[in-house]
């Protein structure tokens, strides 16, 4: 005898998919947001777990560029440029974090 409630459940593991170049561009698209908004959760729970700063640019098929910086992306890569790991000015600066889509890259100075 078979059991009823079994038959209508939908299997809801996730499916180990090949990781290979997409090919149709609308679905390059979409894999793209997909996989970005996960990227930047994990660098979120990163910088929480771990008290980490990162800084991130993302390219996008589309040519646009996506940037997350914790606890800003300007001061991070600010002092990656300069050599120094001290965040003194964070205070006087946004200290969320910060995902914003980039017309242009930021000069840093």
């Amino acid at each position: 005898m078979m059991n009823t409630v079994d038959e209508g459940k939908k299997n809801t593991e996730r499916k180990k998919i090949d990781i290979k170049k997409v090919e149709k561009n609308s679905n390059k698209l979409v894999t793209f947001s997909k996989r970005r908004q996960g990227l930047f959760k994990k660098a979120t729970e990163l910088c929480v777990l771990c008290d980490v700063n990162i800084a991130m640019i993302v390219s996008s098929p589309a040519d646009k560029l996506f940037a997350f910086g914790q606890p800003n992306i300007d001061i991070v890569l600010k002092n990656y440029i300069h050599g120094t790991t001290e965040f003194e000015d964070q205070e006087s600066e946004r200290v969320s974090s910060i995902y914003e889509e980039c017309d242009t890259v930021r000069e840093l100075t």
